[in-house]
C-alpha cells in the first residue's frame, strides 16, 4: 500500500502535469468548420486567399513566422498591436493592448482600430507587401476581406462585402 504522502504528490504531480502540457497550447487561427464556412460564403475570397495570402499568415490564417494571424480569436483585435510575432502571448490581451494604445508615444507608428470591413480594407491595400499588391484587383481584395471575416463569423449581406456596405460591416471580436 502507497504512504498517503506518496499518494497526494503523486496526484499533485499528475494534475500539475495535465495542466502543464494538456492545456498549454491552444491551436490558432480559424477552425475548420470556420474555413469550411468562409470558404461556402465566398469561393473567390478562398481562392485568392489560398494564393496570395496563406503563404505568409497560414491556411487557417493563424499567422507564420513572417505574419501575423488574421483569422480566429484575437486576430483582428480593435486596438492596434504593438508586436507581430506570432509566438507572444501578449498580442492578445485587451488590456495590455488598450494599455499600450493609449500610452503612445505621439508621432510612434501604430495602426487605426479595425472597427468594420472598410478599415480592414483600408489597412490591406496600404500595409500589404508592395510585390502582393500589385498583384491583387480591387475585387481579389475585397473577396479576401469577405472570406476572412465569414471565418470570424460576422454576418454578411448577400453577395459579401463591398465598396458600398463596407463601413456598415462591423468586425467581430473575439
Amino acid at each position: 500500500m502507497a504512504h498517503p504522502t506518496t499518494t497526494v504528490i503523486g496526484a499533485v504531480f499528475a494534475l500539475g502535469s495535465l495542466t502543464l502540457f494538456g492545456c498549454a497550447s491552444t491551436p490558432r487561427g480559424a477552425t475548420v468548420e470556420e474555413v469550411a464556412r468562409a470558404r461556402d460564403g465566398s469561393a473567390p475570397g478562398a481562392a485568392v486567399f489560398a494564393a496570395e495570402c496563406a503563404t505568409c499568415h497560414g491556411q487557417r490564417g493563424e499567422g507564420l513566422a513572417a505574419a501575423p494571424a488574421i483569422m480566429g480569436p484575437g486576430a483582428l483585435p480593435e486596438y492596434p498591436r504593438t508586436s507581430t510575432i506570432s509566438g507572444d502571448p501578449t498580442i492578445t490581451d485587451p488590456q495590455l493592448i488598450q494599455i499600450r494604445a493609449q500610452t503612445r508615444p505621439a508621432g510612434a507608428a501604430w495602426r487605426d482600430p479595425f472597427q468594420n470591413a472598410q478599415d480592414l480594407h483600408r489597412f490591406l491595400t496600404i500595409h500589404l507587401p508592395k510585390a502582393r499588391a500589385e498583384q491583387l484587383k480591387d475585387a481579389d481584395y475585397w473577396a479576401v476581406i469577405t472570406f476572412v471575416l465569414a471565418a470570424q463569423g460576422a454576418i454578411l449581406p448577400p453577395g459579401g462585402v463591398g465598396a458600398a456596405n463596407a463601413a456598415s460591416i462591423p468586425i467581430p471580436q473575439r
